[in-house]
């Protein structure tokens, strides 16, 4: 997630003032942004200047705010002294979320290893506030209530791909080869020979030498909320049918005992059972 979008996870500030706070650090920072952040160059006074040439007649509107307005909020020095807290929208909330982001990237600053520093943002605040925010955009209804199962339900799924990347980190003995394989193109991605990620409806009409069929843990596969949801266990197991025969040489079927995240433990699938492959 690039510094413009982190920004616009804090209260009142939207897509437009965050990317002024981006430039305005950027100027502070002579075009580094984590300069302007840590080391903003003194010299400039007003790094909202530019911005306020563009706005003309309304750049009464532009008024820069006091940073004492924030000195009771416990903020760091090095937060207080920074010009582009003087953002004339900038509230509370987004002063204290800007200290939040301040003390993370300078926690991450000294951490080499990366799988730590994935997890030392997972510990953060900032971290539990995107992670909220997200959630109750993806459970909002059209009416603009918060479905409180959905709710859990995505900040789970965001714990869950958080762990994921904790995991592949720890391959990684330093922060740019981890970035490096993030990060690498879809192009170099496809390049040359691999492993195909598909879903079981997207693999149909395709064959492979070898094929892996995992989650095969009862409610997951057959799902039982699908099922109750108007599905059946015939298209369940019709689906199940179509994975196992995408492979053309050799066919290896998992699941799962035990979910670490969601502390829940699994009964193997019905079909591997009805496939005479567990006893």
């Amino acid at each position: 997630m690039a510094f413009i979008n982190v920004f616009e996870y804090a209260s009142g500030v939207g897509g437009a003032t965050a990317k002024e706070l981006c430039d305005a650090l950027a100027l502070l920072g002579g075009g580094s942004i984590m300069q302007g952040l840590f080391h903003p160059n003194p010299e400039v006074k007003n790094p909202f200047e530019r911005r306020k040439h563009e706005v003309g007649l309304f750049d009464d509107f532009f008024e820069l705010g006091s940073i004492s307005r924030f000195r009771e909020l416990g903020l760091e020095e090095g937060v207080l002294a920074n010009p582009a807290l003087k953002h004339p929208k900038l509230n509370s909330d987004a002063a204290i979320f800007f200290g939040e982001f301040y003390s993370l990237m300078h926690r991450l600053s000294r951490i080499k290893n990366p799988k730590n520093a994935v997890d030392i943002v997972t510990a953060s605040p900032l971290y539990e506030e995107i992670k909220n925010s997200l959630a109750r955009r993806r459970a909002m209804s059209k009416d603009k209530t918060v479905d409180v199962k959905e709710f859990e339900g995505a900040r789970e799924r965001i714990d869950r791909k958080n762990y994921l990347l904790s995991n592949l980190a720890s391959h990684y003995d330093d922060k740019a080869g981890f970035l490096n394989a993030m990060i690498l193109g879809a192009g170099e991605m496809t390049e040359g020979e691999g492993v195909n990620l598909l879903s079981v409806h997207a693999s149909k009409g395709l064959e492979f030498k070898e094929v892996f069929v995992i989650d095969l843990m009862d409610g997951r596969f057959p799902n039982r909320k699908l099922i109750a949801k108007g599905s059946s266990i015939e298209e369940e197991r019709r689906l199940f049918y179509v994975a196992v025969t995408r492979a053309k040489d050799r066919l290896t079927l998992s699941y799962a005992k035990y979910d670490r995240i969601k502390k829940t433990s699994y009964e193997p699938s019905q079909f591997l059972k009805e496939g005479g492959m567990l006893g």
